[in-house]
């Protein structure tokens, strides 16, 4: 049964398919109090065992646009410190996920926009989406990990000179680049986002869960450790004895 809860700046609809959709007027931006809820929006997700994947979206023409910069401009570096801590968080509530994360993107995705769509498992962009991290004209840099992750995503080379220029991505380039997995036409977006999610939903969920983790942090000796676990389980036995009798 879903079940629907109302953060600040997004909704939250708790399924199978758990759906994290920003609703803020206008154009979607990350303030302080968005930040927090959606901090508290995942660890509502993790405390969910029926939960196999959650999809990012936005109402509207746009994904996020990044910060409040309203906000932000008369921040001391004390005040920023504090942000930029809190940002992190909020990125790291999504990347540790256990289950896997996948940003519906519309429209812009840019500074923190851009950031949390680094944050995510997978990618699928509208072909009117447009990514970058534009700090740098403002006299700053991105202070929600894309330093860190961008460089990860598409390798050192283009991430500097996103950062370092500024300049937007579209659609089109996003997926040359290796920033997304796949790019759509505008109204088919989330009917693929939810058919990316079915299927993935229908794989063992013991799978899913140990592969995300070793991709993410995991080694050559952890990938051993957690193949073998994998022998003693049912799910295994079913699905390869159903393989072998074809």
């Amino acid at each position: 049964m879903s079940k629907k809860i109302d953060y600040n700046g997004f909704n939250l609809d708790i399924d199978l398919i758990a759906r994290f959709t920003f609703n803020q007027p206008k154009i979607s931006v990350f303030s302080i109090a968005v930040l927090n809820d959606l901090i508290k929006a995942f660890e509502t997700l993790k405390s969910i065992d029926t939960v196999k994947v959650v999809i990012i979206t936005s109402e509207g023409k746009h994904f996020l646009a990044g910060a409040n910069i309203k906000e932000m401009y008369d921040f001391t570096e004390d005040d920023a410190e504090k942000f930029s801590r809190l940002f992190h968080r909020a990125m790291n509530s999504v990347e540790n996920f256990p289950k896997p994360v996948i940003a519906a993107v519309n429209g812009y995705a840019l500074g923190g926009g851009c950031e949390l769509i680094l944050a995510c498992d997978l990618v699928v962009a509208a072909d009117t989406a447009v990514f970058g991290q534009p700090e740098i004209k403002l006299g700053i840099i991105p202070g929600a990990g894309g330093t860190q992750r961008l460089p990860a995503r598409v390798g050192n080379l283009m991430a500097k000179e996103m950062i370092l220029t500024g300049r937007n991505v579209s659609a089109s380039e996003a997926l040359s680049i290796g920033l997304v997995n796949k790019v759509v036409p505008h109204q088919e977006l989330l009917n693929e986002v939810m058919a990316l999610a079915n299927d993935i939903s229908l794989k063992p969920e013991d799978c899913v869960e140990r592969a995300k983790a070793l991709i993410d942090k995991g080694s050559m000796e952890d990938e051993i450790m957690e193949f073998s676990k994998l022998f003693s389980s049912d799910e295994h036995k079913k699905l390869m004895s159903k393989f072998v009798k074809e």
